[in-house]
């Protein structure tokens, strides 16, 4: 029985992707802190290269995508990239310094004279560029949110959630990025905070797309019964249709159920026809049709 856990292990690897595990984070509720002892020794930074590989492999990514849209950007790289990148949006800004995070772990990895070092469980990149030195602090778990924050930002570009969906996603992902971030250092040295309108739960999304509603008093009201109301157990994402528009709002934009329609064009859908959701939604709303007539199984 001693080969089992390695064959979870590998096929938690493997298929990682289709698994719906809980996302484990370090949490610190007082200022003492206590230190478990553990059995095994501190992973290495040899050990730590497939993950790096997958960092690496956002980075190019997101490098690919913005220079596919932003000409100014030709010619540039690092740090002067960074400076290139827009700001117009918050998304623009979170995106830059995700961007910004992301180019100082490739650079202390691809660098001969860069280092990468595992200790107190915690993983440390560092490297002096062109007389600057650049290092960067985080846990495992940065690294996975970095990448993931990458991912959804680029499927979110063919996906029909509207700009401020897309906004409020980014804000909580970086936030929590900035969490699992030690110490950073770069040629401006600190990392930018962003304040956030609204607080979106971005582990876990419920689908509605059967909302009760009605406008009153310029006020768009979502009828929601309990328990439904509690947003934080059920963080909704309301599929409206209204007027020949889809709206996809996310509960904490109506607290109480209840959004400003003066506020509705923010969280109007991003479809082709104004309505319809792309295909490859319909397993997320999968249902059997009802028949008149037939019998209860």
């Amino acid at each position: 029985m001693k080969l089992l856990p390695a064959i979870i292990a590998d096929f938690t690897e493997r298929f990682g992707s289709r698994l719906r595990l809980p996302e484990l984070r370090q949490i610190e509720l007082y200022h003492r802190r206590k230190h478990v002892g553990f059995i095994e020794a501190q992973p290495s930074a040899q050990s730590l290269l497939p993950d790096m590989l997958g960092t690496l492999t956002a980075f190019s990514l997101l490098q690919g995508y913005l220079e596919s849209r932003l000409p100014e950007l030709e010619g540039k790289a690092g740090w002067q990239a960074y400076q290139a990148l827009p700001r117009k949006s918050d998304t623009d800004k979170v995106v830059a310094e995700i961007f910004r995070i992301l180019r100082v772990l490739r650079t202390a990895v691809v660098s001969p004279q860069g280092h990468l070092e595992v200790e107190h469980g915690l993983i440390r990149a560092f490297v002096t560029h062109r007389q600057c030195a650049l290092s960067v602090t985080l846990s495992r778990l940065g690294l996975s949110l970095l990448e993931s924050a990458v991912a959804w930002y680029l499927d979110a570009v063919n996906q029909p959630y509207p700009d401020a969906y897309v906004e409020a996603m980014l804000l909580s992902y970086f936030a929590d990025i900035v969490e699992e971030i030690k110490r950073f250092n770069d040629e401006d040295r600190v990392l930018y905070q962003f304040g956030r309108r609204l607080t979106l739960n971005r582990l876990r999304r419920l689908d509605c797309d059967n909302p009760k509603c009605r406008i009153e008093d310029g006020v768009c009201i979502l009828e929601i019964a309990r328990p439904f109301t509690d947003a934080v157990q059920y963080p909704l994402d309301i599929y409206l249709t209204l007027d020949g528009a889809l709206y996809i709002i996310p509960i904490e934009a109506a607290p109480g159920g209840r959004l400003a329609a003066a506020e509705m064009d923010r969280w109007k859908a991003r479809t082709g026809d104004g309505v319809d959701l792309p295909p490859h939604f319909a397993l997320r709303f999968g249902r059997e049709p009802v028949v008149v007539g037939q019998p209860m199984v």
